[in-house]
């Protein structure tokens, strides 16, 4: 390098008896336009002159020293951020974090209310699988009621057919006897008229058995006749009391038929106060995202009627305490979360029937069973054992 001033000096011996030499590093001086483009020191090899004498490399010390920052080009660093400019960022960042916090918050809601609806339609399927396994049993059962009455009738069948057989063949045994003869030579003949009576009762048997198989199949036929018509009669049964519920509230006896607590006898549920609750309408309240459906919620005790309107939340809170408080009610059918899809109509009205159900099971089979109700049944008695009513 032009740049670079280099001198030769012989190295000093300190002792002429050991070889030993102190080696002296060299000292560089380099121009400020070397080290900016090359970004790094240049090193040199040289040879000495002289081969007899050992010399050593010294750089000259440079003319002026310059720091490691002037040496390198200046980064653009930032200006320091105003207190307006931090303030700014913080709020920016604070709600970052609350959009973010909520955004978690309604993920997990719509998580749990997906939980809930996948137990629920598990604990559906489960229903669905036990009631279909017991109408495989009832069915399996009544083949096999059927099979044993088929065997029944065959072998009765085989009875009435033998004893037909065996008539003819003694009629018939009768006709061709031959003549035995007596010790004396004389011979015995069958008197004409013990045969026709043979014969003559022997028709008369066939004929009842014929008669008797006749009623017998003319009965069966009669019989799965009137199971069909009873079946009928039920179901059309069975649909008008629905629809009278509906209209009116449950119905005087309808506990004691429809209840699966056999506990209840016709006596007490004729002497309690009836209650009829209904759930007649429903009512989109909200804009966009925060719509939600408030549920009119009808009351009667007697004379006093009042109305109430309530949001499916608060149903659902009034099931967890009522299960915490009375074991039975865990036992009763109650519409589960769902997130998505919860403002279809038809879903709307599937609610509205299930929540109906499990408020008149609710009033029927817990509130009419306690003692403060019994002795003042009344709306104000009724507020205060549950304030879901107010």
């Amino acid at each position: 390098c032009n740049s670079q001033v280099c001198s030769w000096t012989p190295l000093q011996v300190l002792n002429d008896d050991s070889d030993v030499l102190f080696p002296v590093s060299a000292i560089g001086s380099y121009s400020q336009t070397d080290n900016l483009e090359n970004g790094e020191g240049h090193e040199h090899e040289l040879i000495p002159s002289r081969s007899d004498l050992p010399y050593r490399v010294e750089v000259s010390p440079p003319a002026q020293v310059n720091t490691l920052s002037s040496m390198l080009p200046s980064a653009t660093v930032p200006e320091s951020m105003t207190i307006n400019e931090l303030r700014q960022a913080i709020v920016a960042m604070m709600n970052r974090k609350d959009e973010l916090e909520e955004q978690n918050r309604s993920l997990r809601n719509l998580l749990d209310g997906e939980m809930e609806h996948s137990a629920a339609l598990r604990q559906e399927m489960d229903n669905w699988r036990r009631k279909a396994a017991e109408q495989e049993e009832r069915h399996a059962m009544k083949v096999q009621a059927l099979a044993r009455e088929n065997e029944v009738l065959k072998v009765q069948l085989k009875k009435y057919v033998g004893a037909v057989q065996m008539l003819r063949r003694e009629g018939q045994a009768v006709e061709v006897l031959p003549n035995i003869w007596s010790t004396d030579g004389e011979f015995t003949v069958p008197e004409q008229k013990q045969v026709e009576n043979s014969e003559e009762l022997a028709s008369s048997y066939e004929r009842k058995l014929i008669e008797v198989a006749e009623m017998h199949g003319e009965l069966i036929e009669f019989n799965e006749r009137l199971h069909r018509a009873l079946m009928a009669k039920e179901a059309l049964v069975s649909q008008m009391r629905q629809e009278l519920i509906d209209l009116r509230g449950p119905v005087p006896g309808d506990l004691s038929q429809t209840s699966e607590d056999q506990s209840l006898s016709d006596f007490e549920i004729s002497n309690r106060a009836l209650i009829n609750v209904w759930i007649p309408s429903v009512f989109l309240r909200g804009k966009a995202a925060n719509a939600f459906h408030v549920y009119q919620v009808y009351i009667r005790i007697k004379d006093d009627e009042w109305n109430v309107y309530r949001r499916y939340a608060e149903f659902r809170s009034l099931h967890h305490k009522l299960q915490n408080k009375y074991q039975q009610v865990r036992t009763f059918n109650f519409p589960p979360k769902k997130a998505i899809g919860n403002k279809d109509a038809k879903f709307v009205e599937e609610r509205r029937k299930q929540l109906q159900n499990y408020l008149r099971n609710i009033m029927n089979k817990i509130i009419q069973t306690l003692p403060e109700f019994i002795a003042s049944p009344k709306k104000e008695t009724l507020i205060q054992l549950m304030p879901f009513f107010v």
